[in-house]
């Protein structure tokens, strides 16, 4: 059996900042697992400072974990001192403007890692060609020697999906690739990932706050809902949304906009306990919702929930996982 792309067991990250001659342990990851499988969408979603792009960071091996193992194709990477394995994945970060060059060409940016990966001198120009192309920036001798401030957030965000591509990764994180583009041409970035998914095989961890965005991308795929560095519930993506079972994603969901007028008349959002996230370096104890959940009991501020699959690939971690109202119930009026 074929290893998943990418796996973490038990992966931790400890920040120590120093503040007014002391020492503050954040938590950004706590003991997280996950697998990214052969030609997957992995939607990892979660509110702002949760630990989403850190998590990124340490299946890439950009950051070495404070504990734990990431595997790429079932090597440890982290195996001895340093990073051994073969770097298989790519990365595309928010701000395409920062992840480009400014002063290199849209053909300077692109020949070098097609030489770099073993492409001839002579057969550069019609690959970037071809590679423009399939992104979609058309004509391409167009842009060829445009910089990076000559073109749109969107036409920079594809150049930095064909950089990526050209080392053909296993699998790629996307973190917040959509989040500077215009509305009006976010669809076409997620068409375009879909479209490398489906025509490379290239798998994809999408880390996103956006549920919408996570549904349409990933909506053959699974999710991952991660709540203060660590995950709270994860599944196949059509189930987990249509029978949320964690408060926390519940509470996401109630307040998500949606495109049915009478379906969102029927809403009633959750009603949390505190809307203030606590602060870092300060969190809870047991269970970390449990400040703002409104089921909260005794048990949840004395232990931590653990990670379980209550139904079919569908994992959730509460205490509690029987009595809070089923999503569909939290609906109706």
């Amino acid at each position: 059996m074929t290893p998943p792309v990418l796996q973490l067991k038990e992966v931790s990250m400890v920040y120590v900042k120093k503040a007014f001659l002391q020492k503050i342990c954040v938590e950004a990851v706590t003991k997280v697992s996950l697998e990214l499988r052969d030609n997957e969408i992995l939607a990892l979603v979660g509110e702002t400072g949760c630990g989403k792009s850190t998590l990124g960071r340490i299946a890439l091996g950009l950051l070495r974990p404070t504990s734990g193992k990431v595997l790429h194709l079932g090597t440890d990477i982290w195996d001895g001192n340093s990073r051994k394995s073969r770097f298989i994945g790519q990365i595309v970060h928010q701000d395409s403007y920062a992840a480009l060059n400014p002063v290199r060409t849209v053909y300077q940016t692109l020949r070098a890692p097609l030489v770099r990966y073993g492409t001839k001198h002579k057969d550069v120009d019609e690959e970037i060609r071809k590679l423009l192309e399939f992104v979609g920036v058309t004509p391409p001798d167009y842009f060829l020697n445009k910089y990076p401030y000559h073109l749109s957030g969107g036409m920079r965000q594809r150049i930095v999906f064909a950089r990526s591509i050209i080392p053909k990764p296993k699998f790629i994180v996307a973190d917040e690739p959509i989040s500077m583009i215009d509305p009006s041409l976010r669809l076409s970035i997620l068409d375009l990932m879909m479209r490398l998914n489906e025509e490379f095989g290239t798998a994809f961890l999408y880390i996103t706050h956006d549920l919408a965005s996570a549904r349409y991308l990933a909506r053959r795929g699974r999710i991952a809902v991660m709540y203060l560095g660590e995950i709270v519930e994860m599944g196949n993506l059509q189930e987990v949304f249509e029978k949320a079972k964690h408060p926390y994603f519940q509470a996401l969901l109630s307040v998500a906009p949606i495109p049915d007028p009478r379906a969102a008349r029927k809403i009633r959002p959750l009603k949390l306990k505190n809307v203030e996230l606590p602060k870092a370096g300060e969190l809870p104890s047991g269970c970390r919702f449990h400040t703002r959940c409104p089921y909260a009991r005794k048990i949840c501020t004395e232990e931590p929930p653990r990670l379980r699959e209550v139904e079919k690939d569908h994992w959730v971690a509460c205490h509690l996982i029987e009595e809070v109202p089923k999503w569909t119930l939290a609906l109706e009026r």
